[in-house]
């Protein structure tokens, strides 16, 4: 089963970038010209690629590429994309500059794992978060000169006239879908409570989910970059209106306890859970 990432709000996930980024590699061009320098991408020979501004690295990884250079108020910036590779995480977004009078500089922006490209505006890059069911986080903005700011923050919401009546199983195609339906998100949260972001992390990493013949819908999912260690599993039951969730750990953690799991949800628990 192909595990592909999924993350909160995130409606385009970087598939398209995992399928094509080794491609991707060999079309960067290897060097632009930036700031009355060269900014270049370099391979080397444990296949890291370095990024370099006339000889000076400024970030290295198994993913570099170079994706624009664009003005933000009065100043030239070239936007990077850089990563360890991988379908479980996107790159993040590193901005180069040479302030006036000053030297080249390089700063990321956005957690890889949790921010998707930023959004351009002609002062200011806004980095919006994913968000995970049951998190908040911080909305942060960006510029040359005044560095980063708070810009705001977002709360994790299920989609509008969402309900147990118009759940459809069948047409879930990863996991953290279910949380966007309003019932199913707060059954979640009245079992869970505050840990329903780290336990659906678990679900992450996680193909489609399947569905019994009686209608029931499970699916297991993983942490990015950390299968096997605290992957967590869900039970969808529309008939009864009810969630069971389970998480991997130094014990597995159950939702609600599993002696109160019905027989045939019990039945679908993986074995190393």
């Amino acid at each position: 089963m192909k595990l592909l990432p999924k993350t909160g709000l995130a409606v385009a996930v970087f598939s398209a970038f995992v399928a094509t980024q080794a491609a991707a590699q060999t079309r960067q061009p290897e060097s632009v010209e930036f700031a009355g320098g060269k900014l270049t991408i370099t391979e080397t020979a444990d296949l890291d690629k370095v990024l370099a501004f006339d000889g000076q690295e400024l970030a290295r990884d198994f993913v570099v590429q170079f994706n624009r250079v664009a003005p933000i108020g009065d100043t030239e910036v070239a936007f990077f994309r850089v990563g360890p590779g991988g379908n479980a995480c996107a790159p993040a977004t590193i901005m180069v500059w040479k302030p006036e009078g000053g030297d080249i500089t390089a700063t990321t922006g956005g957690d890889g794992c949790t921010t998707p490209p930023p959004a351009l505006t002609d002062y200011d890059v806004l980095f919006v978060p994913y968000l995970m069911p049951g998190d908040a986080a911080d909305v942060r903005i960006w510029n040359p000169e005044a560095g980063f700011r708070l810009h705001g923050r977002l709360s994790f919401v299920p989609q509008p006239d969402t309900s147990w009546g118009n759940f459809d199983p069948d047409a879930v195609g990863h996991p953290i879908e279910l949380f966007g339906n309003a019932d199913i998100y707060a059954a979640a949260q009245a079992l869970v409570g505050d840990a329903l972001g780290s336990v659906t992390t678990g679900l992450n990493t996680a193909g489609r989910p399947e569905v019994t013949a009686g209608g029931l819908l499970s699916a297991r999912g993983c942490v990015p970059h950390a299968c096997g260690v605290s992957d967590t599993f869900v039970v969808v039951d529309k008939t009864a209106k009810a969630i069971f969730l389970a998480q991997q750990g130094e014990k597995t953690r159950y939702w609600p306890a599993r002696s109160a799991w019905p027989a045939q949800a019990a039945a679908l628990i993986p074995s190393d859970f």
